[in-house]
């Protein structure tokens, strides 16, 4: 049925991104049949619908087209939204690698801060709020009156606030869900015709956009990286056109060169007149051969004479033809490997320092396991490196010694953590079970950030060197003949034994004594007799006395007698007469035997002194009283 066409409305609609006014001009068509107004009313109200979701997908679009940025699109896209559906408040929570970044605007003067915080602080794994519902349902969730959501987290807080409506849609391109906006107001209105078909097409519209700019910024980050680390690394890239001879660089190219700009070499041979030879001639031979075709792509290390000095450099060139096949350019890049060959050439100086060391190298990791020996160690320990990777070198070689417990190296791994350093000596045991000392030093290992990340040891056997140390100290302390303690050794072994004797509050006594007749077996049998004698009587002395005792030669036939841990003056005199017995037995010596006797002096700690010194003089006044008496027998100091 035919109709006439009637203007009803004109709307003025302005563009929040400042692109202009729009009017609006709103036409029906109304048939000649005539209809009610309730039912005009109605499709205007349709028509205005119609025209402000036309305005809210443009408006968001321009929006969108410019926006440079996550930060600067999203708040003007839910005032957009808000303005246009009439709602007090919107939220957008959006996602990327690292956290969820909330971005907000509210068309309400009252203060809403209270559960913009909460919205902020929401666990979105919370299944019963409303953003949670929209990530797990991957739609829209319609909310009519969020009052009546009691399990909702943000529930009390959306009561006091007094909001009725509520509706939340996906930020989704494809697959991947970006982002959750979310929208509240105040007012308890039906849902809207079609609004969830609309929130569909603007959360992928802003999906869209919020990939497109990550993938922009990322792209950028790229391009800015790969320059820094060109020149960085001073690395640059060429590009030479054989056919005019030109050559193209870039800054990179004149770092890794060491020129300034004012001598940027224009075509190959002002790059070849840099080049010393015999690397120039080298190097325009295989240039040629790219220029010819013969190869497709070469890679060369070569000198060249910068203004500080002459460089290595490595070039790579690669041919790039037309679709007839034919040479069009040559491009490349160039790196300065100056400091990189150096240290090369250092880093091979010293593996090879390393490899012949005498003494054993460990790297450890930060947990204390071997990562890698030098052969010293082998050659010490036994083991090689693949036996011992990954293992506790503590564990390995120290340990099983029983000779360290868990406070040595609980002490030895403070002191390197506070000084960066420790060295002592530790006691180790090889591959066969062998035990041996060994000088270890340790060091740790940082990286520029000062955090350690692995230790040096270096150590040595110095099984020789304890024991030459031994045979000094027993030259320096024990008589060579006898090997019974000298007298140095005796007053150290008597001052600690009066220091213990005057802690336990106990006595000692000292015993000088002296051979007799030993000259007469001297002149009559020789010195060679005379010292098997004196040999026989040590082992006699030791034999008869207690093993808690002390027996030392003072040189010729004098000896000193300690004996600790003493009753009384009996005890002592029960001792003395019984070494006394025991030197007037016969001595077997070669093809004699021979009979002597012993004089002793005594004195006791602490009745008749304090003092090592005073001990031994007055035992030795005491002798010579015994020599006196008769010899052969024993006598107390009258001190």
């Amino acid at each position: 049925m035919a109709g006439r066409l009637f203007f009803l409305r004109s709307i003025a609609l302005h563009s929040k991104t400042g692109s202009g006014l729009f009017q609006v001009f709103i036409f029906i068509v109304v048939k000649t049949v005539p209809i009610s107004v309730q039912e005009l009313e109605a499709r205007l109200a349709h028509s205005t619908a119609l025209v402000r979701r036309l305005y809210l997908q443009y408006d968001v679009s321009a929006i969108l087209a410019e926006a440079e940025s996550e930060e600067e699109a999203l708040p003007q896209v839910l005032q957009a939204i808000a303005r246009n559906k009439s709602w007090d408040l919107a939220l957008a929570w959006v996602f990327d690698d690292e956290q969820i970044n909330l971005y907000e605007w509210s068309e309400i003067d009252e203060d809403v801060s209270d559960y913009i915080d909460a919205s902020r602080e929401l666990a979105l794994e919370q299944v019963d709020d409303l953003p949670a519902q929209v990530l797990g349902a991957k739609d829209i969730v319609w909310v009519p009156d969020i009052r009546t959501e009691t399990s909702h987290s943000r529930h009390a807080i959306s009561t006091q606030t007094g909001w009725c409506n509520a509706v939340a849609f996906p930020l989704q391109h494809g697959q991947k869900l970006l982002g959750v906006i979310e929208l509240v107001r105040r007012d308890c209105e039906p849902l809207e015709e079609d609004l969830k078909g609309l929130l569909r097409i603007l959360g992928r519209d802003i999906a869209r956009f919020i990939e497109s700019v990550r993938y922009e910024e990322e792209l950028e980050k790229k391009n800015a990286r790969l320059a820094q680390a060109q020149l960085i690394a001073r690395m640059g890239v060429w590009e030479w056109r054989p056919s005019d001879d030109r050559l193209r660089t870039n800054d990179g190219t004149l770092m890794a060169l060491g020129l300034p700009a004012s001598q940027t070499p224009r075509n190959c041979q002002a790059y070849l007149a840099f080049v010393p030879e015999p690397d120039r001639t080298r190097l325009q031979e295989t240039l040629s051969s790219v220029q010819n075709l013969d190869v497709d792509e070469i890679e060369l290390e070569h000198t060249f004479a910068s203004q500080d000095g002459v460089r290595l450099l490595v070039l790579r060139a690669k041919a790039r033809t037309d679709r007839h096949g034919r040479l069009k350019k040559i491009i490349g890049m160039v790196q300065d490997i100056t400091e990189r060959a150096a240290l090369e050439q250092e880093l091979r100086l010293t593996a090879a320092a390393v490899e012949q060391a005498a003494e054993a190298m460990v790297i450890l990791d930060q947990q204390g396991n071997i990562v890698s020996v030098n052969p010293a160690f082998t050659r010490i320990t036994g083991y090689n490196k693949e036996e011992v990777r990954g293992k506790s070198m503590s564990a390995l070689l120290h340990w099983p010694t029983g000779k360290h417990d868990g406070s040595f190296f609980r002490a030895l791994t403070g002191r390197l953590l506070m000084s960066g350093h420790w060295e002592g000596e530790v006691w180790a045991q090889r591959k066969n079970g062998e035990q041996f000392p060994e000088l270890l030093s340790i060091s740790v290992i940082r990286n520029a950030a000062n955090q350690i990340t692995h230790y040096v040891g270096v150590f040595n056997d110095i099984s020789d060197q304890k024991d030459q140390e031994e045979r000094l100290r027993r030259r320096a302390l024990y008589d060579p003949l006898t090997a019974l303690p000298n007298r140095f050794l005796l007053l150290d072994h008597l001052e600690k034994a009066i220091e213990r004797a005057s802690r336990r509050q106990l006595k000692l006594a000292v015993c000088f004594m002296d051979l007799d007749h030993f000259k007469p077996v001297n002149d009559t049998y020789g010195h060679e007799t005379g010292d098997q004698l004196l040999k026989q009587i040590a082992v006699r002395l030791v034999r008869t006395l207690r093993k808690s005792d002390f027996v030392a030669r003072l040189g010729g036939d004098e000896f000193v007698l300690v004996l600790e841990d003493i009753d009384g003056l009996a005890q002592v005199e029960r001792v003395a007469q019984k070494v006394v017995d025991a030197l007037r037995e016969p001595f077997a010596l070669n093809d004699v035997t021979v009979e002597i006797g012993c004089s002793i002096g005594i004195a006791l700690y602490p009745d008749h002194a304090e003092r090592a010194k005073t001990l031994l003089r007055y035992a030795d006044e005491a002798l010579y009283e015994t020599k006196e008496a008769g010899r052969d027998g024993y006598r107390i100091t009258r001190r």
